[in-house]
């Protein structure tokens, strides 16, 4: 046994030498170390600018996303706004109808009721397109007719048939308007 630890102690020896080492091995790995190093340096830049776009990629998806869900939102209450159009119709022929005695006092309440629901309707949105002595504007006006008139210029709105509106600076329903020559 004592033959046998001799021979592993030998063999043991023989393995620790180590060989000379040469000095264009030594260059050789430093330039690889280099190189090595320029290659991670290159794909940490590229991964870098990846990170960098992607980040401005979800900025401007969210972006969009809240655009387009305000923009949806604002048709729906421009929908529903127009569904409640005939009502005030309706409460503006009411006002505009002559009362007297008792008739006096509902009219007084329905021009209050109508007050308070253009109150709570443009709070939300709602405008009425102003359009007498104004140009006519076929984006807020729709002409009915033409008529003659001193009072005003040519082209210019001399009475309002029916009201327009707006819903956030959309027009949802032109008005219907008489039009000077």
């Amino acid at each position: 046994m004592a033959k046998e630890q001799d021979i592993k102690q030998e063999a043991t020896d023989e393995k620790v030498e180590n060989p000379p080492v040469e000095d264009s091995v030594v260059e050789e790995s430093d330039e690889a170390v280099t190189d090595a190093a320029q290659v991670l340096e290159e794909l940490k830049a590229d991964f870098d600018n990846r990170y960098k776009r992607l980040q401005a990629d979800f900025e401007n998806f969210k972006r969009r996303t809240n655009q387009e869900k305000e923009q949806l939102a604002g048709f729906v209450k421009g929908d529903v706004l127009t569904d409640l159009l005939p009502v005030l119709d309706n409460f503006e022929r009411a006002v505009q109808s002559p009362a007297e005695g008792d008739a006096k006092v509902f009219l007084d309440g329905f021009i209050m009721i109508h007050q308070n629901l253009m109150a709570m309707l443009s709070k939300h949105g709602l405008a009425v397109i102003e359009a007498v002595g104004k140009p006519f504007d076929p984006n807020f006006h729709q002409a009915i007719m033409r008529v003659p008139s001193d009072e005003y210029e040519s082209d210019t709105v001399c009475e309002v048939l029916q009201t327009g509106y707006t819903v956030d600076g959309r027009c949802i329903r032109p008005a219907m308007v008489k039009v000077v020559e």
